[in-house]
């Protein structure tokens, strides 16, 4: 029986190292610019490249799409009717998961196009990096309908206090109403899942874009049993 011992052991070891290396190294290989001034617009978006090839495309494009509807709002656009140059600016943030199973990109996203000021949003997406494939509420959760109350629940106890004087009843409720659409910018880090809600979602703008890490220990019993395993619950 204790021939064995070490052999059990080896391979426990193995399977542990072998679990905790990324499915590709490093993270993220490079980032792509935009840049553009002419006389009506300002470009300047930036967004990473991942070193799993088939997750490229998916922010790639989003990018070029948004690029696109901003400057076929008025393509002529030369600051004679309203003058003041139409924006975009993107920035990005990369998490991956405990293990690097999973990565998790966030862009922020600003567009002046007219108004009081630029609108800003979060874009995000979960790729899980042994195929490229994309992780969504559905995918993360067992039952996103029993899931998404608790994740409700867990984001107001975070963000009354946080928010202060500029929580308002009539703003954070809708925001955070137990529907997919709510919640579906989140990222998988190290701490937990985070989930990033819009200016105008849960308060006003002026409050800015709001984020929530729920700890994953709080979330373990929701999740798939798939998501768990791979997440090690």
């Amino acid at each position: 029986m204790r021939t064995w011992l070490p052999i059990v052991l080896g391979l426990l070891l193995f399977t542990a190292a072998a679990r905790a290396e990324a499915p590709c190294a490093p993270l993220v290989l490079t980032a792509v610019t935009i840049s553009e001034e002419t006389t009506g617009f300002s470009i300047d978006a930036e967004y990473p490249v991942l070193c799993r090839t088939e997750a490229n495309p998916v922010i790639r494009d989003f990018v070029s799409n948004t690029v696109f509807d901003l400057k076929k709002l008025d393509p002529a656009h030369d600051m004679q009717f309203f003058p003041h140059k139409y924006e975009l600016i993107t920035r990005y943030a990369v998490w991956p998961s405990p293990d690097a199973r999973f990565v998790s990109v966030k862009l922020h996203v600003m567009v002046y196009s007219g108004g009081a000021h630029p609108n800003n949003w979060p874009m995000t997406w979960v790729f899980d990096m042994t195929d490229g494939s994309q992780v969504p509420l559905d995918r993360l959760f067992a039952d996103p309908e029993k899931a998404l109350p608790a994740v409700s629940a867990a984001c107001r106890k975070a963000l009354i206090p946080a928010l202060g004087q500029m929580y308002l009843k009539d703003m954070l409720d809708p925001g955070l109403e137990p529907i997919a659409d709510n919640f579906e910018r989140f990222a998988l880090t190290v701490e937990g899942v985070a989930f990033f809600f819009a200016p105008y979602q849960v308060a006003p703008y002026a409050a800015g874009e709001q984020v929530v890490t729920v700890p994953y220990a709080d979330l373990a019993p929701l999740f798939s049993p798939g998501m768990a395993r791979a997440l090690g619950l």
